[in-house]
């Protein structure tokens, strides 16, 4: 949310976009440079519990959607539909109340509704909390996918093996401050914990003094 510009706190430090020094004060900013987040709160901050399962696919993009200022119904319907398909959304339709589906296709929605503002850079807060083994496979397989189709993805998780399994290098934080990086040939659950687990260098002192 902070990296968004969806926290209060603004984020210490520089963030870097293809080079270039951004800082996003508001969530439209981020967007509008290619940044999009799925929450880790899905009913909080990821759906939207009154609408349907279209609408919150297409609500980000509805400015494109529309004609003299209504929305072209038809068009909606084929652009929602079509957005779902890529991800092998399921459900009992496209018209039906989000809440009526299981966590992990509302997650597919979300990402779905992302995909149509053609991300740049996708932060996933720990996107398969809450949702069943099978639907944590399929999430593992699109995120896969992005991948190879040159979306870049920041992912994080409170799964250890989620972490080794997708990620091809870790960052590694304690207390707010990076202990370390680690490619994916060097990463352990031994060395995420250690490194997880210690207090900075810059804020350690020595446990005695002679």
């Amino acid at each position: 949310e902070c990296l968004f510009g969806a926290s209060s706190t603004p984020p210490l430090g520089e963030i870097l976009l293809d080079g270039r020094s951004v800082r996003f004060r508001h969530p439209l900013d981020a967007m509008r440079s290619g940044v999009a987040l799925l929450s880790e709160d899905r009913k909080r901050l990821g759906i939207f519990a009154n609408l349907s399962v279209g609408a919150n696919i297409t609500i980000c993009v509805l400015e494109q959607l529309t004609r003299l200022g209504v929305i072209r119904a038809q068009y909606e319907t084929r652009v929602a539909r079509e957005a779902a398909e890529r991800l092998a959304l399921r459900g009992a339709g496209l018209h039906v109340p989000i809440t009526t589906l299981s966590g992990g296709n509302q997650q597919k929605a979300i990402i779905a509704r992302w995909l149509l503002t053609c991300p740049r850079v996708l932060l996933l807060d720990d996107p398969t909390r809450g949702v069943d083994v099978g639907a944590k496979a399929e999430l593992y397989r699109i995120m896969d996918r992005l991948c190879r189709d040159g979306l870049g993805i920041i992912l994080t998780s409170s799964e250890l093996p989620e972490l080794i399994s997708l990620c091809d290098r870790i960052m590694v934080l304690c207390e707010g401050h990076v202990t370390g990086q680690l490619s994916r040939a060097e990463t352990t659950e031994q060395r995420i914990m250690e490194l997880a687990t210690q207090r900075p260098s810059v804020h350690s002192e020595p446990a005695a003094r002679g």
